[in-house]
């Protein structure tokens, strides 16, 4: 298991593509439940979510569509396995980062404290996120790493539409 675990540091940090991960429908399933569990706890921490399991079931859902669509678009669908456990595997690796910098905007709420550098650090990981799932993509599209950041940054965008007109904040 650690070992898993650092080939999806590796990747993170570039060093490693998704080509290096098998094609297994057992490491896909595997990285698949992790990535629900911390999902949804980091879905729990945050709380505001009225429907967290929807919520997560939707954006697995519309997640690995759009992988597989891109990966379809150019003609290298056999590689959906390998990708969609680097993308969700390194998702999962930022959750778990982001657990703390949760809890930590938790603890300044009603506080009056400053949240900027939690803020800041919220969007460096967004960044590194889109980073690393550009950097995936391109890998397995064998195309430039400014078109995968290009794709991610278009998923993104959906993603974010999709969820605030199906999961509006509440008042």
């Amino acid at each position: 298991m650690l070992r898993l675990i650092f080939a999806f540091v590796e990747i993170a940090l570039h060093r490693r593509g998704p080509d290096e991960l098998p094609a297994s429908r057992f490491l896909f399933g595997v990285v698949l439940v992790a990535y629900l569990t911390v999902a949804f706890a980091t879905l729990h921490l945050g709380a505001g979510v009225t429907h967290p399991i929807l919520l997560l079931i939707v954006d697995t859902a519309f997640s690995l569509t759009f992988i597989w669509s891109v990966l379809k678009a150019f003609d290298r669908e056999r590689r959906f396995k390998q990708t969609a456990s680097a993308l969700l595997g390194t998702d999962t690796l930022l959750n778990v980062m982001s657990m703390p910098l949760i809890v930590w905007s938790k603890s300044l709420e009603g506080t009056g404290g400053d949240s900027s550098v939690v803020a800041i650090l919220f969007a460096l990981l967004a960044i590194w996120s889109i980073d690393i799932s550009g950097f995936v993509l391109s890998r397995a599209l064998d195309r430039a790493y400014f078109l995968g950041v290009a794709i991610m940054l278009g998923y993104v965008l959906l993603s974010i539409s999709l969820r605030l007109s199906l999961f509006p904040a509440p008042t």
